[in-house]
């Protein structure tokens, strides 16, 4: 067993050296492995070839090389230590984190990584920070190495117990960090100090640092549910809680409260001696200075410790209650202003700050004028100035208040406008100018003193900024300074514009405001002009300036010069520069006989008699673009039937982008953008093409054998005028088909058309094909020509049976020689009608009688171009002769039919006459219902009569009367109701239409015939019977169901059958509010037994025989 354990262990060894022998055979060599070292030290890097893979080359071959040419090696540092090994030598190596790499020729071997470093060292701002005792984060910035260092951080108890580790040690970036929570039982809220211990480690060594942390001094606290409250006009209530108060209880807090505004700032810093043991802090912040303003608040707290960490700032913003304003606006005695009919105060606005609540303004009141109080309305207003009328004799006294909603302020202003003396013109100060010092940006206002100065007890200088129209008018907020009576100038710094007044102040008498006229530079009399573009166009620009702070009188005139460049980069100049005087009292100017799409450069200075002040800065004009001049040379080629191809050249000035041309012909026009064009520089911009433009444009979409005018033109901005024209005619193509066709087939067939609605060619001539079919089958084909006029006749074929059809149809023809040949319609030609396969000479009898037989054509050389062929007449042989059986039945029906109605219309006329003599007549049993004076039944009688009639109406007894009033020239809605239509013929008295008495289910009117219902017989027809009474003779019953008037006896005479409608009006139409009622006699239980016995009786009476 061991000998065998021997043996296989034997050949594993043989086994794994071969195959080591087999990999380094195939590998090209190697070299040293990574080498770690200490900056300054010194180390040997071997590199062996493999001789087999290298065919006979040997180590004198090898060098080293880096891809950082800092460390860029040298051969004497290489020996060569036989055929297949060198040795590199690196000596007092810098530090680097460098790969050396052994070559032979350009093959490469084998690579080693040099790390030159250094060992650990120390970290130099380890710190640690806690975090309202729920966590601690301890943090360094790792020293930079090129050798990785491991780190590893823990700290011992304050009692040295036992020793915790850091769990997880983060880098990020330079930096480590270690968290330690409660939630892992690694932080401990409860130690004072902690002793950290960092052990670094690395290949070259290690190293160890103790750092001790006091704990309270690192703790940075936390609050929640920071808010104000309680807040009034001067101050609020800060409240806030600390969940983890109790850990912070033993050693006290600090509470730093800072209140920040734009005019307010305090930082109070508040000492928690006694706190309570509760979460929930007050703390009562008062002397606030301004009602209704907005403050910002920031707390942040600690412990009371001098090294201890502040908490994170907390900050919200409140506004204190508003309140009536406690402060007037400010004025000096002489806040006036005076020209001949007016004076305007000025004040200086109440701050914000001062204002205490929402709706500011001003109340100006006017106390006195002459001594004398005025009792008028104050005015009430939002800017700090307002103008009253003046008269200078009087004396004036206004008062200013500020005001908002909450009330007006207890004080006031007041100014005091004197009546102007006789001196006034002695009191005024003199010589006022204003002075601007470009360097400081600073103004100073300069004047002499009046010439009674005696008496002058001080000087109040203003200054606001001007309105551009008026210099002595302010655009907003004025200012002001009083200064003593000594004094002659006033210097402010402002770099924008500004207007200064003065004003002198004596014991009795105030001059108000005047104004400097001018401003004058002290050190440069003439200022920078700012020109700027007022308007651009493409052959002109005009410019505008501003000299409002120079002195007028000191400006004798400006001058603008410009010259044109190459573009708004490169500024120099490509052709003389040109200068224009401008008149001193211009602040703009047009500067013409400009090129469009051009840049020019512009300077420009203002002078007087003495010098010329500073020049402006270069101001770029770009002008704008315009139409370009007119394409040149247009020419033609390639004319099909449908096309043609056009070239021309660009314009010669482009005067700007060209953005597409304009192809115009014979009224038309079409567009084509540049890109669709063939041309390398249609979308160019610049003004003069440095090379004529070569393009061309295949124009399509024409009408064939038509004569063009093409024009083109060019746009930019605007289109130019239109280059030369040219003048084509399209060739021959294909007509349409022949249009308006119709056809004659009262004899021979004759059929029409007109010419084509696009004949593309002159038309030489018409087919008329002729197309006979057995079924689906084609017969035959007959081809008539058409030379002149547009007309066929054709004698009508004959039927040899049921299922021959022939078609009739024509196309037009347009001949095109051999000039007029279009080669891209040779696929349509077709020469001659001999090479439709269809086309029969035996059928002659099918050919038009106008037909040409003679050749139509002399050239041999044609082409014709045939339409597409119309359809005028479809001949079917059995569904002529179907149709004709089918007129003649129509006839014999309509004859019949006609005859029927004719006939219908006589019986009823006759039946009419007949009926129209009947008489209405009242039962016996009805004439109590009849003569009762009542007009009006109750309502429940009246529905019962109404149910008891609309029976009787929908039985078959009751329907006698619709069907008398429809033989009659009565109307009827299927509703028992019945209404005349037209009046009866027999009717002769007035036109009132209230002479009619119509029978409706509810109503009876008064007469003297009674009315009973008929029996109904076996036959459909309803038998009418006279009432047998004072009449002997009845009519009896006629086959046809009606009494005809043949029937009656000699001795009777007929009165009409009218019935009189209650409800009807004069104008024929039943009117709701105009119904008549009838009298009726009985109530309605006699109605209902009436018509019980009507029904009874079961017959209606005739008219009465006379």
């Amino acid at each position: 067993m061991n000998f065998r354990c021997l043996l296989l262990t034997t050949f594993y060894c043989f086994y794994t050296q071969c195959i080591i022998l087999n990999v380094y055979a195939q590998s090209p060599g190697e070299t040293s492995p990574t080498i770690v070292m200490e900056i300054g030290d010194s180390a040997n890097i071997t590199c062996r070839m493999n001789l087999k893979r290298f065919g006979g080359k040997n180590s004198s071959t090898l060098y080293f090389t880096t891809e950082d040419p800092k460390y860029k090696t040298t051969p004497k540092n290489i020996v060569v230590l036989n055929a297949t090994t060198i040795v590199y030598t690196l000596q007092n190596a810098s530090e680097q984190y460098t790969t050396y790499t052994c070559k032979s020729g350009q093959y490469a071997i084998a690579s080693t990584d040099v790390i030159v470093g250094t060992k650990p060292l120390p970290v130099a701002d380890f710190s640690c920070q806690a975090y309202d005792f729920i966590y601690m984060t301890c943090s360094f910035t790792i020293p930079a190495n090129m050798i990785p260092t491991t780190y590893n951080l823990k700290y011992v108890t304050q009692n040295a117990n036992y020793i915790l580790n850091c769990i997880k040690l983060v880098k990020e970036g330079d930096r480590a960090s270690c968290n330690f929570t409660l939630d892992d039982g690694s932080y401990k809220p409860n130690f004072e100090y902690y002793k950290f211990r960092l052990q670094s480690n690395n290949t070259l060594g290690a190293l160890e640092q103790n750092f001790t942390v006091n704990h309270k001094e690192i703790v940075k606290p936390a609050i929640s549910d920071f808010h104000v409250d309680r807040i009034s006009t001067h101050g609020c209530m800060l409240i806030w809680e600390m969940e983890r108060y109790s850990s912070y209880k033993l050693s006290r807090l600090q509470m730093e409260v800072h209140l920040h505004s734009p005019d307010y700032e305090s930082l109070q810093t508040y000492t928690c001696n006694r706190c309570n043991n509760h979460s929930i802090f007050h703390l009562p912040i008062g002397n606030l200075p301004y009602s209704y303003y907005q403050y910002n608040v920031s707390l942040r707290i600690k412990m009371r410790m001098p090294t201890a960490t502040w908490s994170d700032p907390y900050s919200i913003d409140f506004q204190t209650l508003p309140s009536a304003p406690e402060v007037p606006p400010a004025v000096d005695v002489s806040s006036f202003y005076l020209n001949a009919t007016h004076l305007r105060l000025f004040w200086y606005p109440t701050p914000e700050y001062h204002r205490n609540g929402s709706n500011f303004h001003y109340i100006v009141k006017q106390m006195e004028e002459t001594d004398v109080a005025v009792d008028q309305p104050p005015l009430h207003i939002q800017v700090p100035t307002v103008a009253f009328p003046w008269n200078n004799v009087r004396s004036y006294i206004f008062e200013i208040r500020s005001s908002n909603e909450q009330g007006v302020s207890l004080n006031s202003s007041q100014i005091r406008i004197p009546s102007l003396p006789k001196n006034y013109d002695n009191r005024t100060p003199l010589g006022i100018r204003n002075v601007y010092h470009a360097l400081q940006r600073t103004y100073t206002l300069l004047w002499n003193s009046p010439e009674d100065s005696a008496n002058v007890e001080s000087y109040t200088v203003f200054w606001c900024k001007p309105k551009s129209v008026a210099s002595n008018e302010c655009h907003n907020v004025i200012g002001f300074r009083q200064l003593n009576r000594n004094a002659r100038n006033f210097k402010i710094q402002q770099s924008q514009p500004l207007v200064l007044a003065v004003a002198a102040n004596y014991p009795d008498f105030y001059t108000g405001m005047h104004w400097a006229k001018c401003t004058a530079d002290v050190s440069n009399d003439l200022e920078k002009l700012e020109p700027e573009i007022v308007e651009k166009k493409a052959y002109s620009i005009t410019v505008r300036w501003s000299s409002e702070r120079v002195c007028a009188s000191l400006i004798k005139g400006y001058t603008i010069t410009y010259c044109k460049t190459k573009s708004a980069t490169k500024l120099k100049c490509l052709d003389k520069t040109i200068s224009i005087s401008v008149d001193k009292n211009d602040n703009k100017f047009e500067i013409t006989n400009l090129e469009p799409d051009s840049t020019y450069k512009m300077e420009m200075v203002m002078y007087s008699d003495v010098q010329s002040g500073p020049i402006s800065d270069e101001l770029v004009l770009q002008t704008n673009e315009a139409a370009p001049t007119s394409p040149r040379n247009l020419t033609y080629e390639r004319i099909t039937s449908q096309s043609v191809v056009l070239r021309w050249l660009s314009p010669y000035i482009s005067n700007g982008r060209i953005r597409y041309y304009v192809i115009l012909y014979n009224g038309e026009s079409h567009i084509l953008y540049c890109n669709n064009t063939i041309g390398s520089h249609c979308l160019s911009g610049s003004r003069k093409s440095g090379r004529n433009e070569h393009l061309f444009y295949t124009l399509g979409n024409l009408s064939s054998f038509t004569n063009y005018t093409i024009c083109v033109k060019a746009y930019t901005v605007a289109h130019s005028l239109p280059s030369n024209c040219v003048h084509i005619q399209t060739l021959i193509g294909v007509p349409s088909s022949p249009s308006h066709t119709k056809f004659d087939d009262s004899k021979d067939i004759v059929i029409r058309w007109r010419q084509p609605e696009v004949p593309s060619g002159r038309v030489d001539y018409y087919e008329v094909i002729v197309e006979t079919k057995l079924g689906e089958r084609i017969e035959s084909r007959h081809i008539s020509r058409i030379t002149n006029g547009m007309q066929c006749t054709i004698r009508k074929p004959r039927c040899y049976n049921s299922d021959f059809k022939y078609t009739i149809g024509v196309r037009g023809v347009n001949i095109a020689y051999f000039n007029e040949i279009d080669a891209n319609l040779m696929h349509i030609q077709n020469n001659s009608h001999m090479h439709d396969i269809y086309v029969t000479s035996a059928n002659d009898e099918l050919g038009c009688v106008e037909a040409v037989i003679s050749p139509l054509h002399a050239y041999k050389t044609h082409i014709e171009y045939r339409s597409v062929e119309v359809i005028v007449f479809n001949y079917v042989c059995g569904t002529v002769a179907r149709a004709d059986g089918k007129l003649w039945i129509t006839i014999f029906v309509s004859i019949l039919g006609s005859s029927l109605i004719v006939m219908a219309g006589l019986l009823t006329y006759r039946r009419c006459h007949e009926m129209a003599s009947i008489e209405c007549k009242i039962p016996e049993h009805l004439n109590d219902l009849v003569n009762r004076n009542d007009s009006k039944l109750g309502e429940q009688d009246m529905e019962r009569v109404e149910h008891s009639i609309k029976q009787q109406y929908y039985s078959e007894n009751g329907r006698l009367l619709p069907s008398i009033s429809k033989d009659s020239e009565y109307s009827n809605d299927g509703s028992g109701y019945s209404w005349p239509t037209t009046k009866s013929s027999y009717y002769e008295s007035s036109e009132n239409a209230g002479d009619y008495c119509i029978h409706d289910p509810m109503t009876l009117c008064n007469t003297t015939q009674s009315l009973e219902t008929v029996q109904e017989i076996t036959a459909g027809y309803t038998v009418m019977t006279t009432p047998n009474t004072n009449v002997s003779n009845t009519v009896a019953e006629v086959d046809s169901g009606y009494v005809h008037p043949n029937a009656l006896q000699p001795n009777v005479t007929e009165k009409p059958f009218t019935i009189n409608w209650p409800m009807g009006g004069e104008d024929g139409y039943i009117h709701p509010n105009n119904r008549q009622s009838c009298n009726w006699q009985q109530e309605t239980n006699n109605v209902h037994n009436a018509n019980t016995q009507a029904n009874a009786n079961n017959a209606i009476y005739l008219p009465t025989v006379r």
